[in-house]
């Protein structure tokens, strides 16, 4: 079989691997098409011939226990004879140090600097708090999304630690390496990701390497005194901290915590993170259904979440997830005032079809899927007020519901021939060419997404006159 950088347009699973567009610690990056969601994503791919089976297992857990809006996000984790693949969300806008290149100035202003510098140094200390200490934070590593958000990547060196606890070996690129490494054979990994991060911020701001040379040596010489040129366009406070991270002895470079303190990136707490946002412990019923026409089955996906295993039916999932976000943030909801009355009413005009009004209450068909409490309108009994009715249908006729609990739901009901018995396959597993000629996956799901998502809209900008 081929190695992965000769490999061209595989297919694995759901998702059709196409041409290398990175290269990680222990294997490369390809861009991929995940086909029942139509979506665009990263995969790294691992060879099993190449790596020891203690690094790749360890790469593996590390990448399945994280979770943070900075850090890379991954979706799915599959396999073959050969290689294991990482499905990952994709940084659309390549690394940090392509976009310190397209920059007018070929740098960053200190105000961008600094936005980026905190998300690096947020997804750097919840790795610390975890107990894990990336040892390769360098340029190539730190992605930016679509959004020019950083999303931290490639833990193909990291490993976890105890407080204390010192490590050995290779860590990152030559000219991230902190003298300690050059000096010791053991050192705090900790301490090295905080001189990485001093790397960083050189970098940024200057657009340059601190330490520079033409030969080893000469590199080496220069990180070992700790010797630099100061950054022209930095404040005082920045350079300040500058020289705190790139101190020659480690046991004087602040943890992570006093970082995120320093006077630099304390001003405006919270400046530039995002969101923290946790792997769903309740599923979304929308979603879900959206998922099952796929060919899955509530109890695998609801398994496969709980379970965090990070298979076919939890990567299509969150998937899913992702696309329903990205669609619900591309309009910002607005309050949008309604004339009053909102629509004509069967009292106003004779010529309605409608029946008669009521005190906001209305009845809807018994095929419609009834909206969370969350997306109803919140109407006062002493009031009354023509709304729209809004119907939800479900994707298929049939006669299933979600019944909702305090932590999760349950389903209940008949399916249909759709999901008969001839056609059922093992619980988490698509339905394949089952599927095809009742529903259409590419123009069928994301018909009814955008219409899910153009309700949620409405229920977000329509407000019933108090």
């Amino acid at each position: 079989m081929a190695s992965p950088r000769e490999e061209k347009n595989t297919v694995i699973g759901q998702y059709n691997i196409r041409e290398i567009i990175g290269y990680g610690s222990f294997g490369c990056v390809k861009l991929a098409h995940h086909r029942l969601t139509d979506t665009t994503v990263a995969v790294k791919v691992l060879s099993k011939k190449e790596l020891r089976s203690h690094d790749l297992e360890n790469e593996v857990d590390i990448v399945k226990s994280v979770h943070h809006p900075h850090i890379i996000r991954l979706f799915q984790v599959t396999e073959d004879e050969h290689c294991v693949y990482l499905v990952t969300e994709l940084a659309t806008w390549g690394h940090l140090w392509e976009y310190i290149n397209k920059s007018p100035c070929s740098r960053l202003f200190e105000f961008e600097a600094k936005r980026l510098f905190r998300q690096i140094t947020s997804a750097v200390r919840y790795l610390h708090e975890n107990g894990i200490v990336h040892l390769d934070l360098k340029a190539d590593n730190v992605l930016l999304d679509t959004n020019h958000n950083v999303k931290v990547s490639d833990f193909g060196l990291s490993i976890r630690v105890t407080p204390g606890q010192l490590v050995k070996g290779v860590c990152g690129a030559l000219i991230f390496r902190p003298p300690e490494v050059f000096l010791y054979n053991m050192f705090d990994g900790y301490k090295v990701d905080t001189w990485d991060l001093g790397i960083l911020l050189y970098m940024m701001t200057t657009g340059k390497f601190p330490f520079e040379g033409n030969k080893m040596i000469q590199i080496e010489n220069k990180i070992l005194e700790a010797r630099y040129t100061g950054p022209l366009y930095l404040s005082a406070m920045g350079r300040d901290l500058l020289s705190k991270l790139l101190t020659v002895h480690f046991n004087q470079r602040p943890a992570i915590k006093k970082i995120m303190q320093h006077p630099w990136l304390a001003l405006g707490v919270g400046f530039g993170l995002l969101p923290d946002e946790p792997l769903p412990s309740k599923l979304d019923p929308i979603i879900v259904t959206v998922v099952c026409d796929m060919g899955y089955s509530v109890v695998g996906i609801e398994k496969a979440i709980q379970g965090r295993e990070f298979n076919e039916a939890m990567g299509t999932y969150l998937l899913m997830q992702e696309h329903f976000k990205e669609n619900a943030s591309s309009v910002e909801p607005k309050t949008m005032p309604l004339p009053n009355p909102p629509c004509p009413t069967p009292e106003d005009n004779p010529t309605s079809p409608l029946p008669a009004r009521k005190n906001a209450t209305f009845s809807a068909p018994s095929n419609a899927f009834s909206l969370p409490s969350e997306f109803q309108f919140p109407l006062k009994r002493t009031r009354s007020a023509s709304l729209p009715v809004l119907l939800l249908y479900t994707l298929q006729s049939s006669s299933s519901s979600f019944i909702w609990g305090p932590d999760s739901f349950s389903w209940s009901g008949t399916l249909d021939s759709f999901h008969s018995v001839e056609n059922a396959l093992p619980s988490g597993h698509p339905q394949g060419e089952a599927i095809a000629p009742r529903w259409n996956i590419r123009q069928g799901w994301r018909r009814v997404a955008n219409r899910i998502v153009s309700i949620r809209r409405i229920c977000c900008c329509v407000k019933a006159p108090e």
